[in-house]
């Protein structure tokens, strides 16, 4: 917008300049008109002198006459530039030839009236008179001509500036309507989608550095936000939900297993001898899915804890290197290569070792299991904007569908075969983490592997974070 403000004063600046020079131009023509007139008079009075000279052959006419053709010459030579300038080089020439002829038959006239001997060469002279007259007049009016056409050229610059002001004007107004009005009339329209609880960006170009392309990117960024912690919401709020589902669940189920495992371990102990071999194995087969149902029930009550963990200070290099020690056996079994990235004085955060530690092991695990004939497991842990530490661990295992990514974090929800997991790993993690007052993303591509990104805020936020996540 600005170089197009000053192109276009820049261009009136031209016009203005142009008009002045133009207007100098004209009063240097008018002046030269000037001199002009003032040598067809001489030319004039030449032959007014000259016409008194032939009829009465008066001398003193024909000094007169003399006198006034020294002024030609003389304005001749004086004006040569000018003259130049209006009929060109040839023209001058053989006007000046044509003087030179008119003073010699003057002058040979005017001896023989002296010595009065002969007839003047009365039309010889009124020729070459005739000639000077023609000349001046010719002059005269090529230079009005050209004054005429300088005048109505100068003319034309205040119409030209008008007109070009006037297209200025428009190309104006179609900058602004295209850059300010219609980038508006989006946010607007945008704005009252927002109060709809529709969330999407404007399709504009943000690229540029004035407000408007700023407002629109910070618009944008807004919307990203909005939509990620509208996201971050649901999630929230659905995990509240099956929370408090599972919990009532987990509670009704926890006193029959219980019964269950005690009535089946009482016959063992007390009746050994009651059953048979095969009996006592399916008694003992009670008692194991009896346990595996009761730590079933015992991860869905973790799960659905809502009171708020007891928090410590915590180093997040510690927490990783005792996670990555608990499974350095099952890494070391499967060929895994484990890559460490962990930024050098870390700031603290506040959050409970144990259950971190198992929010980070449930995510070791699922790599692990994803890459039965080895990969890589890469851990990065720095300090990311806005107060948090942020820890990915990536793998490049099979990776996870679009489809079943978005439902990863649901209590039951697996991939795996039947039999082998449960499907509250995953949902375990993000409660903890949530716990923690902070989140976890994922970014997967099939074949080629899975990111898990834990954001957890540092020791001066934690307070507020924890508070605002429980």
């Amino acid at each position: 917008m600005s170089i197009f403000f000053v192109v276009c004063l820049s261009f009136i600046g031209f016009l203005t300049v142009l008009y002045y020079k133009n207007i100098f131009a004209l009063e240097d023509k008018l002046i030269a008109v000037e001199h002009f007139d003032d040598f067809l008079n001489d030319v004039l009075e030449l032959r007014r002198y000259e016409k008194n000279f032939i009829y009465s052959r008066d001398i003193e006419s024909l000094h007169e006459n003399i006198y006034y053709l020294f002024r030609v010459e003389d304005a001749s030579g004086r004006l040569a530039s000018s003259i130049k300038r209006v009929i060109g080089q040839k023209g001058y020439d053989t006007f000046r030839e044509e003087l030179l002829s008119y003073k010699r038959i003057l002058q040979k006239n005017a001896d023989l009236s002296k010595q009065g001997i002969g007839q003047i060469d009365v039309v010889g002279i009124r020729e070459k008179g005739k000639v000077l007259v023609d000349f001046g007049q010719n002059l005269i009016r090529l230079k009005r001509q050209r004054i005429h056409k300088a005048l109505s050229g100068t003319l034309t610059i205040p119409l030209a500036f008008l007109g070009t002001f006037a297209i200025l004007v428009f190309l104006i107004f179609q900058l602004i309507n295209r850059s300010v009005l219609k980038p508006l009339t989006l946010v607007r329209k945008a704005t009252e989608q927002v109060v709809k609880e529709t969330f999407e960006p404007i399709s504009c170009n943000t690229k540029g550095k004035d407000e408007v392309s700023q407002l629109i990117g910070g618009f944008n960024k807004m919307v990203e936000e909005i939509k990620s912690s509208q996201e971050q919401l649901l999630q929230s709020r659905k995990m509240a939900s099956i929370g408090t589902f599972t919990s009532g669940i987990a509670h009704e189920l926890n006193n029959p297993l219980n019964n269950i495992s005690i009535t089946a371990e009482s016959l063992l102990l007390l009746h050994p001898d009651l059953f048979g071999t095969e009996a006592n194995e399916m008694l003992q087969d009670i008692l194991n899915q009896a346990d595996r149902a009761s730590q079933v029930v015992k991860n869905l009550l973790e799960f659905s804890r809502t009171e708020r963990p007891f928090l410590t200070d915590l180093d997040m290099r510690e927490v990783i290197e005792g996670t990555v020690r608990l499974v350095k056996n099952q890494i070391m079994v499967t060929g895994i290569k484990l890559e460490k990235q962990i930024e050098d004085e870390l700031p603290t955060i506040r959050g409970k070792r144990q259950d971190l530690q198992q929010a980070l092991l449930n995510i070791f695990l699922n790599s692990i299991q994803v890459m039965p004939t080895g990969g890589m497991i890469s851990i990065r842990a720095n300090k990311a904007p806005d107060g948090y530490i942020r820890v990915d661990i990536e793998d490049t295992g099979s990776g996870i569908k679009p489809a079943d990514l978005e439902h990863i974090f649901d209590p039951f929800y697996t991939t795996k075969p039947v039999g082998e997991g449960t499907g509250l790993g995953l949902s375990l993690t993000y409660s903890i983490i949530r716990s923690h007052g902070g989140y976890i993303e994922v970014k997967s591509e099939v074949n080629k592997g899975t990111v898990f990104s834990i954001y957890l805020p540092v020791a001066n936020e934690k307070k507020e974070a924890v508070k605002n996540a429980v």
